[in-house]
């Protein structure tokens, strides 16, 4: 089928959240099932997604297919599917393409080369896979007799992890001979001896002493470890030396392990890297224990709206539900109700509430993230903006209004919308220049001839553009001269508005 689809089109939608992807135990070959899924609107059919984690018949891609499981449906329904990997805006970063295909029980479909697997893991790890989450997305619907609702079902997996570090120093290193082993433990939370550590020379092609460690895994439950090792030079900085995964095979004890560095690189800075003759390494281990959980977290039902329906069009109409609805946020805003968090200024605390800032400001929406927002701690200083700019700023994005706005205040706001609000403001205080729109246009179908003369000193530039160009009266010019924080673009916006 050609085209792509909405949401609304489709009949069952599957979500499946992967946490803690990284630490997959499946080898080559291996596969990770989803929890199953029950499509009551398509006959109860039963379904399963899987994924093969560091590949099927193409290694270092993964694969993922739908599989058709054991019901009570029909003998075989013939389907229109899309699978996808999901960023964490829900945009699409790997799709197999929509295909039609009819579905007998225990039948599965998909692609085993999906996306690679090194890209989504390493390479670009921070889009597909936030905070270490994989999430895939199966939507399907009939080919014939389609139901007029759209079932959504979302499920989880999640993998729980150990992670173990420790300091190993290795004394008297200088006079460490080839083939020496120096042994080391690591040991679990629960002190549980893991697994048995040696660092040893080897020689190299260039009869280069190299850094080697091999591992002895003593834990035989243990499937798969992530493995990293930083050298602690002189003021505590950590040196990244190698990482990387290993698979743990029967009858396979002992891996190897490079630190890409060789005792002469040491030798020859043992000021920085080797103090008091002494090899300081920082080793850190994560590895699966269990799948803490799997299961179905939620589920819904959309009426499918046809697409010969006509839409209305509602702009420029708002209704008495939606002016009390601006009523109760400005209720909202100035109760303080409910807030979580507080922005400062010098003199004065503003409770405010997290979602409504970033639901209205993108710069906000950054500053709220899960990342920023641990260290924030409740509060957010802003020092650069006084009282009644960030009063009136706040009670545009809780009411998309500007109340009562002088000369002044409205400079202070315009102001504050490049550093706190990006362009959610700017439009509103150009959309109320009213006679003066044509002269805004003038102005920005002029940007280039403004951009050459800002070239110009400062007083020769504006008063050659106000007083020349735009022939803007002598009082005016004064304001500008003394308030000229904003480019030169902005402040004839500006002054033509107000």
């Amino acid at each position: 089928m050609s085209g792509e689809n909405s949401d609304e089109e489709y009949e069952f939608i599957m979500g499946w959240n992967i946490e803690n992807y990284l630490y997959c135990w499946q080898r080559y070959g291996e596969e990770l099932h989803s929890p199953l899924f029950t499509a009551t609107s398509m006959k109860n059919t039963k379904w399963r997604l899987s994924l093969n984690p560091v590949g099927d018949t193409k290694k270092n891609y993964i694969g993922c297919y739908l599989n058709r499981e054991e019901d009570d449906g029909p003998e075989s329904i013939e389907v229109y599917y899309v699978l996808e990997i999901l960023g964490i805006d829900g945009s699409v970063l790997g799709k197999k393409n929509e295909g039609k295909h009819e579905f007998i029980i225990d039948e599965y479909m998909g692609d085993s080369s999906f996306v690679e697997w090194t890209r989504v893991l390493q390479f670009e790890k921070n889009n597909f896979s936030p905070l270490n989450t994989l999430t895939v997305c199966c939507k399907m619907r009939r080919c014939e007799n389609r139901s007029k609702e759209c079932m959504q079902m979302f499920a989880k997996t999640v993998i729980n992890v150990e992670k173990m570090s420790s300091i190993w120093d290795i004394k008297q290193f200088s006079s460490l001979k080839l083939e020496q082993r120096i042994p080391f433990v690591m040991k679990s939370m629960s002190k549980e001896v893991l697994m048995k550590l040696n660092l040893f020379l080897c020689e190299g092609r260039r009869s280069d002493e190299i850094i080697f460690i091999d591992f002895d895994c003593v834990n035989k439950k243990m499937k798969y470890f992530y493995f990293k090792v930083f050298l602690i030079a002189d003021g505590g900085n950590k040196i990244d030396c190698n990482q990387r995964d290993f698979w743990c095979k029967e009858n396979e004890k002992n891996w190897m392990f490079s630190l890409r560095l060789t005792k002469m690189d040491l030798l020859g800075k043992k000021d920085l890297y080797l103090k008091d003759d002494i090899l300081s390494l920082y080793c850190e281990c994560v590895f699966p224990t269990v799948i803490s959980f799997e299961g179905i977290v939620s589920t819904k039902f959309e009426v499918i709206i046809p697409l010969s329906v006509p839409k209305v069009n509602i702009i420029g109409k708002q209704s008495d539900n939606a002016r009390s609805l601006i009523e109760d946020f400005k209720t909202l805003y100035t109760d303080g109700t409910l807030s979580d968090i507080k922005l400062s200024t010098e003199t004065k605390s503003f409770p405010v509430h997290a979602a409504v800032l970033c639901a209205r400001s993108p710069v906000f929406k950054a500053m709220f993230s899960d990342d920023m927002k641990e260290k924030i701690k409740g509060s957010v200083d802003i020092i650069d903006l006084d009282d009644d700019t960030i009063c009136r700023m706040l009670l545009y994005l809780y009411t998309d209004r500007l109340e009562d706005l002088q000369w002044e205040s409205a400079l202070r706001l315009y102001e504050a919308a490049d550093k706190r609000m990006g362009n959610v403001i700017r439009k509103p205080l150009e959309i109320s220049c009213g006679d003066n729109a044509q002269s805004v246009e003038k102005i920005r179908g002029q940007s280039s001839k403004i951009t050459q003369i800002t070239m110009l000193p400062k007083q020769r530039h504006l008063k050659h553009l106000f007083q020349g160009d735009f022939q803007l009266d002598e009082t005016l010019l004064q304001k500008i001269l003394h308030n000229s924080t904003l480019n030169c673009y902005d402040l004839l916006v500006f002054f033509l508005i107000f």
